[in-house]
């Protein structure tokens, strides 16, 4: 990496994978039912039931909408933006299903638009794609409905594009999966972002829906800077576009995506998956699911008992378009590990004897799952992650 660069790239261009800002401002709100789930649990508020609790989740496909607005605006269909509402509903319903709700689930979709750049045929092709989505999840037992949303107009505010959801979704207590029970003997079991699982219609490059100001930034070449609306101005001008890459360009070690594919590859729906776990393992041995969305491999770290150390020494091979990244940006593990999945975006901290278990519902699913590490204790009480890159372990804590 040129000295002139920041070491990390991923900050400098006004994005935090921690959040700490974040996390601070709501440090103050109650923290739920169960304080170390996934997700925040709260009483069954519209039943009233004690038997009950609600899961209510907003989130969204973030700056990955300037990856499909670059392709689109080069010539791709517009149908390629309803991909963008599954980037959305992943973020989302995978979470909750992290804490063991698996619907029936109410969605929301909130679009912001630049009107100017964004025209009506983008916005109902979202629509379209919210739509396919949910057929697809009812197809296999995820009952999934659209309840509305709202598009604005927010030209002065937005400069292309941006897409969230919110889901809802009613469990019982006793189904919760509660992640502060993650505890040393447990074992790691990672399920693979990459490949085609049996609901998708194609592979996916396993980009996901995080990190990709980066991703996009650090692959494409600086013509791109021509669509001037897709970066911030304020960011140093040696990050923007800072890579050789055209997006019709293969990607290097996977010639089955182009750039503009790999970048735009919908993020995987995890829930299906879950779902079939959850239907085979009792749920008292399923210490813990984690969606390694913001954070990445780093993410588990906010859950499980203090002193916690999670040893993920068998991590997935690199696929390729986190390989062509770090090539390109020089950027060294640990930012690659706290920024992107880096082959698994959902990892289950299961007893040994659930393993195979884990392993043949992945088979079923098209999914490919291996055990990545387990989970020791004697770590410091804000707990730690080693993860075994190519070059040799790192630590992040």
């Amino acid at each position: 990496m040129p000295e002139s660069q920041p070491a990390d790239r991923y900050a400098a261009r006004g994005v935090s994978a921690s959040k700490q800002e974040v996390h601070a401002a709501t440090q103050a709100l109650e923290a739920g039912l169960f304080p170390g789930a996934f997700c925040r649990i709260l009483p069954d508020l519209l039943g009233g039931s004690e038997a009950h609790c609600l899961v209510m989740h907003s989130d969204g496909a973030g700056s990955k909408s300037a990856a499909y607005y670059l392709a689109w605006r080069e010539g791709a269909p517009a149908a390629l933006w309803r991909g963008l509402a599954q980037d959305a509903l992943a973020m989302n319903l995978d979470d909750c299903a992290c804490v063991g709700a698996l619907g029936p689930f109410l969605v929301t979709n909130s679009i912001a638009r630049n009107a100017h750049r964004i025209p009506g045929t983008v916005i109902a092709e979202i629509i379209a794609g919210y739509q396919d989505c949910c057929e697809r999840l009812r197809a296999w037992g995820i009952a999934c409905a659209l309840a509305g949303g709202e598009t604005a107009d927010l030209g002065d505010l937005v400069r292309t594009l941006v897409v969230d959801a919110t889901v809802i979704a009613r469990l019982r207590r006793e189904e919760v999966i509660d992640a502060s029970r993650i505890a040393p003997g447990d074992v790691l079991v990672g399920f693979s972002s990459t490949g085609q699982a049996a609901w998708e219609d194609r592979p996916h490059s396993g980009i996901g829906a995080n990190g990709l100001t980066s991703a996009r930034h650090d692959l494409l070449a600086e013509v791109y800077r021509y669509y001037g609306e897709t970066f911030a101005p304020e960011t140093d001008p040696l990050l923007i576009y800072a890579g050789t890459h055209r997006l019709a360009d293969p990607l290097p070690g996977d010639p089955r995506f182009t750039i503009a594919s790999a970048l735009t590859s919908p993020t995987r729906l995890y829930t299906p998956l879950i779902a079939a776990l959850l239907a085979e393992l009792p749920r008292g041995a399923v210490h813990g699911l984690i969606h390694c969305t913001g954070g990445g491999q780093d993410k588990i770290r906010r859950f499980g008992r203090p002193g916690n150390r999670y040893i993920k020494d068998a991590p997935f091979p690199v696929p390729p378009v986190f390989a062509a990244i770090r090539a390109l940006s020089c950027a060294p593990w640990d930012e690659m590990y706290r920024t992107f999945n880096m082959g698994w975006r959902l990892e289950a901290a299961v007893e040994p004897a659930q393993v195979e278990t884990c392993l043949r519902v992945a088979a079923r699913c098209g999914i490919e799952a291996r055990v990545v590490g387990r989970v020791e204790g004697g770590g410091p009480p804000q707990r730690e992650v080693i993860i075994h890159t190519p070059d040799g372990p790192i630590s992040l804590r």
